[in-house]
């Protein structure tokens, strides 16, 4: 299985934060690529590493604009969004196909 890089960007609670990072370093295919606390340098840092995944800290489950932005120049992003103190998840995918459509609701239909 290919290695899945994921950057981790905004989540203000520390505690929450190392969570993450905890339960991404128990799978061999996930690498942590970097923290950051500030969303200002995602475009920089997203355009310098290849990273599949960002795992953004949000205050709403709302996609801020910036994020639009981010997947129209990084469409294959998969953008997963921590609500609040991270009970809530949202994933945000660009241009999405019938057939990601139907691996979504096949993996998250039976929890």
């Amino acid at each position: 299985m290919e290695t899945l890089r994921c950057l981790i960007s905004d989540i203000p609670q520390k505690l929450l934060s190392d969570i993450v990072v905890r339960i991404t370093q128990q799978h061999e295919n996930i690498e942590v690529v970097d923290r950051v606390s500030d969303s200002k340098n995602l475009d920089s840092i997203l355009k310098q590493q290849s990273i599949d995944v960002l795992i953004l800290g949000l205050k709403t489950n709302c996609l801020p604009e910036f994020c639009r932005d981010i997947l129209d120049k990084f469409s294959d992003l998969l953008i997963v969004g921590l609500c609040d103190d991270g009970r809530l998840a949202t994933v945000y995918l660009d241009d999405v196909s019938s057939h990601e459509i139907i691996k979504i609701i096949r993996t998250f239909g039976k929890r």
